[in-house]
């Protein structure tokens, strides 16, 4: 991300700063931190903001509402018209952190706004762009939704990013807001850890997270942060055998958007369905002779933390990761399996089924 944003110069400037006596706004927008990568030195899928290569501005885009509710400022200065009476507008690199792009506002009267910001708009479909250029007030900006016809939300190297936050300009019109940019969507992973000393071939392995939110979900965040609606599935098919690399061998990571678990018994939690066949010892698999695998089929694993809590929302930007862990018992045929729920920032959780 460091490597894109390094191509953010003064070129993306509208026109000089306004004389300071006017009082200046500064809004300062974060792609992220180390947090959001997935390994040490491997940053996450869609956590860069798309710089172009020609003109150096960024796929950004920033929206200001005054408290009656009403779009009042934005940059470019060109996304929604002309830009309001009063207002003007400039883009610079942040010299010192090369992770920030800080858009300079000068005009705002005194009160308090409601800043939006979109990055990566590139990834957004042609109706959600329209949606977006259309949407000239403060509710129809939070009515804004992204959806998909079917399967999971794929926006790949062009993940859009997006914040909202308040902002508080004083009697001198200065003010100031740092926004920390977060996927509108979360990850779903599961991965199988070889803890019996020895090698193990897994077969037709399938791993369901049901009653994931069907297919649609808001552009910027907001509490409620989901939209009503069950009954989507989401199954994760693995490689036949699984390919294990160091021990380790991980299904395909899913995207969904943020949705709450529907109400089971007493509260709501999320299910886990896995599936998947064990070759026996000294045997070469048979898919269609059960003498040569033995079948583990869980059914309706409820998704724990640490204690034994329901997980009971799947929110943006997080990662739900699952990590099965096989583990080898006085009978060599016989596993157990571990569960680990991890935050996508440092939480890690810990639930056994055997």
């Amino acid at each position: 991300m460091a490597a894109a944003l390094l191509l953010v110069t003064d070129s993306c400037s509208r026109e000089e700063p306004a004389p300071e006596e006017r009082g200046r706004i500064s809004v300062s927008i974060s792609g992220g931190n180390i947090v959001t990568r997935s390994l040490a030195d491997d940053i996450a899928d869609g956590s860069a903001i798309i710089v172009d290569g020609v003109t150096g501005e960024p796929d950004l885009v920033i929206g200001i509402v005054d408290s009656g509710g009403d779009l009042v400022a934005w940059w470019p200065d060109d996304y929604w018209g002309s830009m309001a009476t009063g207002f003007t507008s400039e883009c610079q690199t942040d010299k010192t952190d090369e992770t920030k792009s800080t858009i300079y506002f000068t005009g705002p009267a005194r009160g308090t706004y409601t800043v939006f910001a979109v990055a990566n708009t590139a990834g957004l479909s042609s109706s959600t762009i329209t949606a977006l250029q259309a949407a000239t007030t403060l509710s129809a900006l939070e009515a804004i939704q992204l959806t998909v016809d079917s399967g999971e939300p794929g926006f790949g190297a062009t993940m859009p990013l997006t914040a909202r936050g308040i902002l508080n300009v004083n009697s001198w019109g200065n003010g100031q807001i740092d926004l920390n940019l977060l996927r509108p969507v979360a990850r779903l992973s599961l991965t199988f850890v070889n803890q019996t000393d020895g090698a193990i071939d897994i077969h037709d392995c399938s791993v369901t997270f049901q009653d994931l939110n069907p297919s649609r979900g808001y552009l910027f965040e907001q509490d409620p942060d989901y939209v009503t609606g069950y009954g989507r599935d989401l199954t994760v098919n693995g490689t036949d055998p699984l390919v294990f690399t160091n021990n380790r061998s991980t299904l395909p990571v899913k995207t969904v958007f943020p949705s709450i678990a529907p109400i089971r018994l007493v509260g709501s939690r999320y299910f886990l369905n896995v599936h998947f066949r064990v070759t026996k010892k000294d045997t070469v698999y048979d898919e269609n002779d059960s003498d040569t695998y033995t079948p583990y089929d869980f059914e309706d694993l409820p998704i724990h933390d640490s204690r034994s809590r329901d997980i009971p929302y799947i929110l943006r930007n997080q990662h739900l990761k699952i990590d099965t862990r096989i583990t080898k018992r006085a009978d060599e045929h016989d596993y157990s399996f571990n569960f680990e729920v991890q935050d996508w920032y440092e939480k890690e959780e810990y639930v056994t089924f055997d």
